[in-house]
């Protein structure tokens, strides 16, 4: 488990760590959860983590899976949770837990900063789409591994954005990496240079043109003191212009159609 100021505690049985999460108080002292399928009395531990994020819904959860370890119904209960990551590898590395469990954080913190602002302009059926492409906006996504997150084919996936007057999901991703942009800069003093990098945009021009070209503005400007959050709420905007759009297209015509 790692605590908010990043102290690892370490528990060998689901009985330890279910008493260290009540010694937090429940949850909300945990800022994360690292777990293997089964604990060392061989009980399966994916029951704690839904345990843990009955209470604090938005917990990151790390699996680790052992390469020399056989593969059970346990592990495949804690990787169908589904888990924030997955870690493969034959010993554990703390170091590199704390760092995996930072970014999970850093992710998870975003989220919940921008979620309660977007949510009642996004269409319900778009929504886990937007969520899980937020969660992942600091790294590359392609459509058709969206497409494999939601459990849609590829062409289904397209069809719902299209019902709700988005063209293509890719739309969304690039929303969601302009938003993750806009945290950075106004929540960090480094360089746009190493936001871009730490964002994986191709460089630190492609972040620029592409703040520009949706909100007519400059990095720099998104991160003074006193700047609205021109990213945010160009989405809202943009959202709540489509699925006006959407609506008002005729009954059996997509948006695609009159676009």
């Amino acid at each position: 488990m790692l605590a908010p100021a990043f102290v690892l505690q370490r528990c060998a049985t689901v009985a330890q760590a279910e008493a260290a999460l009540a010694a937090l108080g429940g949850a909300s002292g945990c800022a994360g959860l690292l777990l293997e399928a089964t604990d060392a009395a061989d009980r399966p531990t994916a029951p704690l983590a839904r345990e843990a994020r009955a209470v604090r819904g938005a917990l990151p959860v790390i699996a680790l899976v052992r390469r020399s370890a056989r593969w059970c119904a346990a592990t495949l209960a804690l990787l169908e949770l589904p888990p924030a990551a997955v870690t493969v590898a034959e010993d554990l590395d703390l170091g590199s837990v704390r760092r995996a469990l930072g970014d999970r954080l850093r992710d998870a913190e975003f989220v919940a900063s921008v979620w309660g602002e977007l949510e009642a302009d996004v269409p319900g059926p778009l929504q886990p789409l937007l969520r899980f492409a937020l969660e992942r906006s600091a790294r590359p996504l392609t459509v058709q591994s969206l497409a494999d997150a939601m459990g849609l084919h590829r062409k289904t996936l397209w069809s719902r954005c299209r019902r709700h007057g988005v063209d293509t999901p890719q739309e969304l991703v690039t929303w969601c990496r302009l938003l993750a942009a806009e945290h950075a800069l106004r929540e960090c003093a480094r360089p746009v240079d190493a936001v871009a990098e730490e964002l994986a945009f191709a460089s630190p021009t492609a972040l620029r043109n592409a703040i520009r070209r949706h909100v007519g503005t400059t990095p720099s400007a998104l991160r003074a003191p006193d700047a609205p959050r021109a990213v945010c709420d160009g989405f809202r905007a943009w959202m709540r212009e489509r699925t006006r759009a959407a609506a008002a297209a005729p009954r059996g015509v997509t948006w695609s159609d009159v676009a």
